[in-house]
């Protein structure tokens, strides 16, 4: 029997899934082991036979396209057949293209005639020859003609470009990108950057910075001159650009307006350009003396930014309009340029920062607080000085420290449980959501019973945080404060606390709530609903024919309707940038009820993804204690776009507060979702 199995084993091992033919011989071979199956079962070996360009391969692929019946794996054959050059593949792909009804697919065979040489980049004018102009198939051409890099494809392109007008230059423009020192493409460059539409030159002006083209920063000037109110991210990311192709103190003012409108200012392709603009020394003293002067706090909020960009021979001039920059009113700008500084100049900071701690107003001591624990978390002294802020006389600084003894290894555990008891009847809730947290992350038996007694006190959402609390610690999941101290009295003496278990997500039950959003329950009485409203939510959801806004329309609809009486909520949505339904948590009655459910109603899809305008204004609120976030896709819009920054941010935000951050993602598994759900003790799920 074992001889059996090791033959078998042999004979079974070149058609392991993880091990790609090396022939197309071998390829054809199990591809024929296949092609009676089901689309399903032949799809990986579609798949392997796209790396071949034998005459053989491509026979195969052009008949498996045309008895293939399901839209995935059309795409699968399509991909494969256009994955390398192949003679007989043009018409084929040709008549792919012409029956797509989806943009993917299109994409798909645009894609791979452009992978056939001169005969694919005929075939792609023939299409084009066939449409009038714009609309998804014609973006999906002019995308086929941009991989090519044979000039045909390149003319092509241009002729395209003369020949349409609006926005429609867009599309051969666009993929014009890969051309670089192209006097022909140049010429018609910059024609464009001046064009009288903001997009179209903004377009041409990136590609202009990307390349180095000696006009750059004379055309980002002037667009950004023109640049009215409506000027979007994108517009304005483009005349950074421009701007720091060849940065001087003459374009300072225009650079923090941009910057501080722009789509991302400190991308990781940006930063490079800051840091050499920032290492001469004239532009950075310069900057430094225009971050310390009289300017909107979106722009200082920028200009602290930049300055975590000086070398080390700048940083003493940085560190300075950084301290000046700790006075301003606006805590946006406090918390920006705390961070900045504590990155910058550490020896300033541990100078700048604690007065604010001491003295400043609420919420700066905990900003303070938290700029100084990112340069002082290492030193075992570190923890001793947040036990006496957990004391402290602002509530936000108490709420801070507490948290941040969550984060600190080397505390004192029993120090640290006192601290906690002792803000678990502190009147501000974010004091106390602290508290909470700080016991459970101790893990010590002695914060069981602190938490079991705040049963009774506290209601919906920290009354959750507790339930939650005591389950991670014990297992357990007592329905009364009297149970709780049976059970202690009898196990609290020996009891140990179980090691740290996957997370769990919460019972709506435990806290009395009947309302849930995307099957999370929802516990709290002062919630804000932030959802993507951007263009991409207009897909399909599931197998009806309702889009993804109609789904997040309808769960708005019925959480709405069934949060008690006693709530307050508000609506949050996104798209290019947040608005709210109100300014400020709304008591939810039932006129408020019907007029929120109006204009929820109204919504459509349009746009990008800003996360950070949507949870910004959702923040913004002091009395929001939960949020519940929903998207389908990554940022694409907005002051800090990445994932990482963009979550690291929202924890400064959170640090003080205390809101718990509960995300929906739709369509597929998001990381960054995931984070600041983890980050904030909050849930995360996936709807499909």
């Amino acid at each position: 029997m074992a001889a059996l199995t090791l033959l078998l084993g042999g004979a079974l091992a070149p058609f392991a899934p993880a091990q790609r033919p090396r022939s197309a011989e071998e390829a054809i071979e199990r591809y024929r082991a296949v092609q009676d199956r089901p689309e399903a079962q032949r799809r990986r070996a579609v798949d392997d036979l796209g790396a071949f360009a034998d005459d053989a391969v491509t026979e195969l692929l052009v008949a498996e396209l045309e008895r293939a019946e399901g839209l995935g794996h059309r795409q699968t054959v399509v991909r494969a057949l256009g994955e390398v050059p192949r003679r007989g593949a043009v018409p084929a792909l040709q008549k792919a293209f012409t029956a797509a009804s989806n943009a993917r697919l299109a994409d798909s065979a645009a894609e791979g005639l452009a992978r056939q040489g001169e005969d694919g980049v005929q075939a792609l004018r023939a299409l084009l020859d066939g449409l009038d102009g714009g609309g998804s198939k014609w973006n999906s051409l002019c995308s086929g003609l941009g991989r090519s890099d044979l000039p045909a494809a390149r003319d092509l392109l241009l002729d395209l470009l003369r020949k349409v007008g609006g926005r429609e230059r867009l599309g051969p423009l666009r993929n014009l990108q890969r051309w670089d020192g192209d006097a022909a493409v140049d010429e018609q460059r910059l024609l464009l950057a001046r064009d009288q539409d903001p997009l179209v030159a903004a377009t041409a002006l990136r590609q202009l910075a990307d390349h180095g083209h000696a006009d750059t920063p004379t055309l980002a000037l002037e667009l950004q001159r023109r640049l009215g109110a409506k000027a979007t991210g994108e517009q304005h990311e483009a005349v950074v650009r421009g701007l720091l192709a060849a940065p001087t103190v003459a374009v300072l003012e225009p650079l923090l307006a941009s910057a501080a409108a722009a789509d991302d200012p400190f991308a990781d392709d940006l930063q490079p350009l800051w840091q050499r603009a920032l290492a001469e020394p004239a532009f950075a003293k310069a900057f430094a003396a225009a971050a310390a002067g009289k300017h909107p706090p979106a722009e200082l909020v920028v200009a602290a930014r930049a300055l975590q960009f000086v070398p080390k021979a700048q940083a003493g001039a940085a560190a300075g309009a950084l301290v000046a920059l700790l006075g301003q009113r606006d805590a946006g700008v406090v918390r920006a340029a705390a961070a900045a500084l504590a990155a910058v100049a550490p020896d300033r900071a541990l100078a700048a920062l604690p007065p604010l701690v001491a003295a400043g107003a609420d919420p700066l001591p905990a900003i303070a607080l938290e700029a100084l624990h990112a340069v002082r978390s290492a030193e075992p002294a570190w923890a001793d000085e947040l036990l006496q802020h957990a004391n402290g006389r602002s509530q936000g600084l108490r709420a801070a420290a507490l948290q941040l003894l969550a984060r600190q290894p080397g505390v004192d555990a029993a120090r640290a449980v006192a601290a906690a008891g002792g803000a678990l009847g502190h009147k501000s809730w974010p004091v106390r959501a602290a508290a909470i947290g700080l016991l459970v992350a101790l893990r010590e038996p002695a914060g069981i019973p602190l938490l079991f007694e705040r049963l009774d006190a506290e209601q919906a959402r920290l009354r959750g945080d507790v339930v939650a609390g005591l389950r991670e610690l014990t297992g357990l999941q007592l329905p009364t404060t009297a149970e709780w101290r049976q059970w202690w009295a009898k196990e609290g003496p020996t009891f140990v606390v179980p090691a740290r278990a996957a997370r769990r997500e919460r019972n709506g039950a435990d806290a009395g709530t009947t309302a849930s959003y995307w099957d999370l329950p929802v516990l709290s009485d002062r919630v804000a609903f932030v959802v993507d409203c951007s263009g991409s939510m207009k897909q399909p959801f599931g197998t009806g024919d309702a889009t993804r806004l109609d789904e997040a329309k309808r769960q708005l609809a019925r959480v709405l309707a069934a949060l008690p009486a006693k709530a307050k909520a508000n609506v949050v949505t996104f798209g290019n940038d947040a608005k709210a339904f109100a300014d400020k948590l709304q008591p939810i009655d039932e006129r408020r009820r019907k007029a929120a459910a109006s204009w929820v109603e109204a919504l459509e899809a349009f746009g990008a993804t800003n996360v950070h305008a949507a949870l910004q204004l959702a923040f913004a609120d002091p009395e929001v204690d939960t949020i519940y976030l929903l998207t389908d896709g990554r940022p694409s819009a907005g002051a800090i776009v990445a994932p990482d920054p963009l979550a690291r941010e929202v924890q400064r935000w959170n640090t003080g507060r205390g809101v718990q951050i509960h995300t929906v993602a739709l369509g597929g598994r998001s990381d960054f979702l995931e984070r600041l759900a983890v980050d904030s003790g909050g849930e995360h799920t996936v709807a499909r």
